[in-house]
């Protein structure tokens, strides 16, 4: 098998996952927060944090490098159009998510904040699923 097969059958693979994970953290984790034992959440929140990296992150690293990959190596309007959809998720990511993230984790349960994380997490939720739909209609 060469490597543009490898990529053709993982690419599918890494953004499903993707889509997957986030679509459960949108309509499940994120708002099951505001339901979380107030003296306990700082603990909670951290050990969440720590573990949801665990998949998160090299999922958004072979998503980018297969993209990537893709797109230098065979260039498309579909993969064009992912990579323009992951570099939003990235930007949501780091931008609104992990200072929501780091806002929870410094002062502990804040319905605020819970609520900004939610909102604004829509952003990486079509981002992620249009970079499924690009896999899939391409």
């Amino acid at each position: 098998m060469n490597i543009p097969d490898i990529v053709l059958q993982l690419k599918p693979l890494v953004d499903t996952g993707l889509c997957v994970l986030i679509w459960l953290v949108q309509w499940i984790i994120y708002p099951s927060f505001e339901f979380c034992d107030l003296d306990r959440f700082q603990s909670w929140h951290r050990r969440y944090t720590q573990l949801i990296s665990f998949f998160v992150i090299p999922l958004m690293f072979v998503q980018v490098g297969l993209h990537g990959w893709a797109i230098v190596s065979n260039p498309s309007f579909a993969d064009g159009f992912a990579i323009l959809c992951i570099a939003i998720a990235w930007v949501s990511t780091f931008m609104l998510s992990v200072p929501c993230h780091n806002r929870l984790q410094r002062h502990g349960y804040d319905v605020v904040t819970i609520r900004r994380l939610v909102h604004t997490n829509w952003i990486r939720t079509v981002a992620w699923t249009a970079v499924l739909a690009s896999d899939l209609f391409s």
